[in-house]
């Protein structure tokens, strides 16, 4: 599955079929999260109510299997809400129901402990983001990443910060400080959620510390799901390049660079951006010897130059691409000059 099309709603919308059916190939325990992040993607374009059915039963499954079994609930009763008719989803609903009810005390005592768990994660990155407001990135850092090793992604985030009970002796500060933001809202009376602005600001935020400590692969992967979160910008994804570049990751980077418009978003540096699409195309000609790759890494090289004539790096290769016979100018052959006596 290309890359790109993971994140390109209007494309997933022309070609649902298509992604539905990769959507149904992750089924690998490590392939889960992703599933997850799919079928979300799924129910957020789709018209058709079968395919809402099919994606919140999809979702209803994994999280069984994860045994999150309230917010597995919630997506079967959304998908038997969707096909009140389909057996399946009625039969899955039940049995889960059934063994809620037959496991009272074991369950709600875990689902107690996981509700203490989310609150602990909402105040971590409460405090993590009030410390960067402090200007204490060295103290932000591990607190914020930490939550990415419990939740892969941010569909996954978003759906276990969601039905979360706090009640009034338990509120703090960094919960109200979620509020004020607008980044946790209250659903109902003492059960709230994280918000989509709350964890794009959260992964917008550790991407940039992620940068300042050279993990770019990190970096990149928090500005996906920033992109993911609010696709209405591409700055997300004009940054994520610049990491792919840093970490040379040249087939990712190439791709992006193809699907992105020419024309950068105002929070852009040129130079910046400029500077990680000419390294991409010379890794990438380096790896393929595409003569097309190359004349296309000599352009941007050019441009880049325009925007930082300093930049050594992008001189460097430069010289090297026009040292490159397969990207030398082709120039016709003259006509061969023979003596009078061979006339």
């Amino acid at each position: 599955m290309d890359q790109i099309f993971i994140f390109d709603r209007a494309k997933i919308r022309a070609e649902l079929d298509q992604f539905v059916g990769y959507a149904q190939t992750l089924t690998a325990p490590k392939e889960l999260s992703t599933a997850i992040q799919a079928w979300d993607t799924i129910a957020s374009v789709a018209i058709a109510t079968s395919l809402l059915a099919q994606a919140n039963l999809s979702l209803g499954r994994i999280y069984r299997e994860w045994d999150e079994l309230f917010t597995a609930q919630r997506f079967l009763a959304q998908a038997h809400q969707d096909d009140p008719a389909d057996p399946t989803i009625r039969s899955e609903l039940e049995s889960l129901n059934r063994y809620i009810a037959d496991n009272q005390a074991s369950v709600f005592d875990e689902r107690a402990r996981k509700n203490s768990d989310s609150i602990v994660s909402l105040f971590r990155i409460a405090t993590g983001l009030k410390l960067l407001q402090m200007d204490k990135p060295a103290q932000a850092y591990p607190l914020m990443k930490s939550r990415t090793k419990i939740y892969p992604n941010a569909a996954v985030a978003k759906h276990l910060l969601t039905g979360i009970i706090i009640t009034e002796d338990e509120k703090n500060s960094a919960i109200e400080f979620l509020e004020a933001g607008e980044w946790l809202t209250e659903t109902q009376h003492e059960l709230y959620a994280i918000t989509d602005r709350g964890l794009y600001a959260f992964y917008t935020e550790l991407a940039k510390l992620h940068v300042a400590n050279e993990a770019y692969d990190e970096a990149a992967a928090c500005y996906e799901q920033a992109y993911w979160l609010d696709d209405s910008s591409t700055d997300s994804l004009y940054r994520k390049l610049i990491c792919d570049a840093q970490s040379e990751a040249w087939q990712v980077g190439l791709a992006l660079l193809d699907w992105l418009p020419d024309e950068l978003p105002t929070g852009i540096e040129p130079a910046e951006y400029n500077g990680a699409a000419a390294a991409i195309c010379g890794l990438a000609y380096q790896a393929t010897q595409d003569p097309a790759v190359g004349g296309r890494a000599v352009a941007i090289c050019e441009v880049a130059l325009e925007t930082d004539g300093k930049n050594k790096e992008i001189s460097n290769l430069l010289k090297s691409l026009r040292s490159e016979k397969s990207l030398q100018p082709h120039l016709p052959e003259a006509k061969s000059k023979r003596r009078w006596w061979h006339r």
